[in-house]
């Protein structure tokens, strides 16, 4: 058992503290289990349709490094971002079974991801019951929050987004279990949960580093204050270590098989742009454009959310539990907004207004200011609200320095990082930043109206299924038009960019595919993936002749010269068999 987190100014009620008997509670159980499958059968629903990874070069890198861990065979990503081995350990039992690459895709999206992601419900449920909130309440506002963008769409992509929520939130309430289980072997076993999760969480992603920094932060306070039995801090630590120490080895082992020449290091990244004034300063503005997408992707909500947990933060009347949590994850979610983008390399312009490093985030504040909305006194809620408004828009101000206006949101790249403002703007071409914003305040207006509205007629109840239906129907919405616009939209032409040197030149296992200079990693990366059963090699078209085995030749062509002359020094016997003017490459086979 375990205390609520209860927030200043939220009258808790009886109900959601009364006993509950042993068949009211199956009963619960089973709901929260349809919960659970009417989310993952959502999310499989969505990826339906897709057979090959579209978010190059990180899908692509997932998936070969979990063929790598099965004992498969690599790829070159030599100089790009390591990436880590957390979450290709999940997918690696798959290549138990089978090599062929869209089985193994759909069985990650489907097998793996749909059900790991849908556990945002039955989490965000346990959440929302310790934030005070009855049971078909926490129940409804659960199954909203799972709704959003940010817990639902990456489910549609072999990346760690898909699963990232879901470990934040879970790490979320075993750190708060650990403040205030009631038996010594619950706190024992939160301490040790809490610090596996963490330390999945950074072999999974970078950004789990601000996690465990905070973790231990709040760790050796409350071990210093005795807040927790000194014994469990010692159990946090041992276990801490066990999942850090394994994604050591395998990020090694990842490191000397899949980059030879070595990797991109984001903490040099990230201190090379600290040891200057300019950017340091660079860095804080890139940090408000990930604050600015934490409140439009959140519908608001977040940012009220986050405005609640700074006024825990300050007020001394408030409980310690709930004063720690809110202080961890206000915390986690600056410095990651800092954090992240900072490591990002130049070459990703758009690192200064992305919304996947703060999903998990979004997800958890979503939960806290649902809870305020539907709790809190309706003053409070307007004073919350009020609060969020100059720093979002001093937020959008910033990013508008760097975009002029408007953020582009046409073909996937830019479509796939700035969904939610062209869903807020309906603007898949050229989202304007002032009017996200304002949809997205405009939206915690609503909500905030509702809630003030239903607390002077008596509509209370009718209020609530009014504010969350609203908000789960924008969610739901706004995925749907994500994916038939980005997943949906872009899945023929990179089949046919993936599978067409294979099923085209009839590429067999046994057979080698060599790569061209000059011939774009958006195109051989996902190729790398789909040819299972052999690396492939790299050559010089100009000065090299092809490698001795290779039985297809890919280069780049420009299309604006005949195919033929894309490989002016092919030998004799060589012919081309496919050619593709919309990626730019020619297949010749031998």
């Amino acid at each position: 058992m375990v205390r609520p987190l209860e927030l200043p100014d939220l009258a808790p009620p009886a109900a959601a503290r009364a006993p509950i008997s042993a068949g009211r509670a199956r009963r619960w159980g089973l709901l929260l289990v349809a919960g659970w499958l009417v989310q993952a059968g959502l999310r499989a629903w969505l990826s339906r349709a897709q057979m090959v990874p579209l978010a190059t070069p990180d899908e692509s890198a997932y998936l070969i490094a979990a063929r790598v861990l099965a004992g498969g065979v690599p790829a070159n990503f030599s100089y790009s971002t390591l990436y880590p081995a957390g979450y290709p350990l999940l997918i690696t039992p798959v290549y138990w079974f089978t090599h062929d690459p869209a089985t193994v895709y759909r069985a990650v999206l489907l097998g793996i991801n749909a059900p790991i992601s849908a556990l945002v419900m039955p989490l965000g449920y346990v959440a929302c019951r310790r934030l005070g909130l009855e049971r078909p309440t926490a129940f409804g506002v659960a199954m909203v929050a799972a709704l959003l963008p940010a817990a639902l769409f990456y489910s549609q992509y072999a990346m760690t987004d898909a699963i990232y929520p879901v470990l934040v939130l879970a790490w979320l309430l075993a750190v708060h279990s650990w403040l205030t289980a009631r038996s010594i072997g619950g706190q024992y076993c939160a301490a040790a949960g809490s610090a596996l999760l963490a330390g999945y969480s950074y072999a999974v992603h970078s950004r789990g580093a601000v996690m465990i920094a905070g973790y231990v932060l709040v760790g050796v306070f409350v071990a210093g204050q005795r807040l927790v039995p000194r014994r469990t801090a010692l159990a946090a630590a041992a276990a801490l270590g066990l999942p850090l120490g394994a994604a050591h080895l395998l990020n090694r082992h990842l490191s000397s098989v899949m980059y030879p020449s070595g990797p991109r290091t984001l903490a040099g990244e990230a201190l090379i742009r600290l040891h200057s004034t300019h950017g340091v300063i660079f860095v804080l503005e890139m940090a408000a454009g990930q604050l600015w997408r934490f409140v439009v992707d959140g519908w608001g909500v977040t940012g009220l959310g986050l405005s609640a947990a700074v006024f825990v933060i300050v007020q001394r009347t408030a409980r310690t539990d709930a004063r720690i949590m809110a202080a961890l994850g206000v915390g986690v979610t600056l410095v990651t907004a800092v954090v992240s983008p900072a490591a990002l390399p130049p070459t990703q312009p758009q690192a200064w207004a992305s919304g996947r490093y703060l999903d998990g985030m979004v997800v958890a504040f979503f939960l806290v200011g649902a809870a305020v909305l539907l709790r809190s006194a309706p003053r409070q809620v307007v004073v919350y609200a009020a609060c969020v408004v100059p720093p979002t828009l001093l937020a959008a101000i910033v990013v508008l320095a760097y975009t002029g206006g408007s953020v582009p949101t046409s073909g996937f790249g830019a479509a796939f990082v700035f969904a939610e403002p062209a869903v807020l703007t309906q603007n898949w071409t050229q989202a304007s930043v002032l009017l996200a914003t304002a949809v997205a305040l405009g939206l915690l207006a609503a909500a905030v109206g509702v809630v003030v509205f239903a607390s002077r007629t008596s509509w209370a109840e009718r209020g609530q299924v009014v504010l969350l239906t609203g908000l789960g129907a924008v969610s739901l919405v706004a995925t749907l038009q994500m994916t038939s616009h980005i997943s949906q939209a872009n899945t023929p032409g990179q089949e046919r960019n993936i599978t067409a040197v294979v099923t085209g030149t009839g590429l067999e296992p046994g057979q080698h595919l060599a790569i061209g200079t000059g011939l774009s990693w958006q195109t051989w990366m996902p190729q790398a993936y789909e040819v299972w059963w052999a690396p492939l090699e790299f050559f010089s078209t100009g000065s090299q002749p092809p490698p001795a085995n290779a039985t297809v030749v890919e280069v780049a062509w420009s299309g604006r010269q005949p195919a033929a002359a894309s490989w002016p020094q092919a030998p004799a016997g060589w012919r081309i068999a496919v050619e593709d003017q919309v990626d730019g490459w020619v297949a010749w086979r031998r």
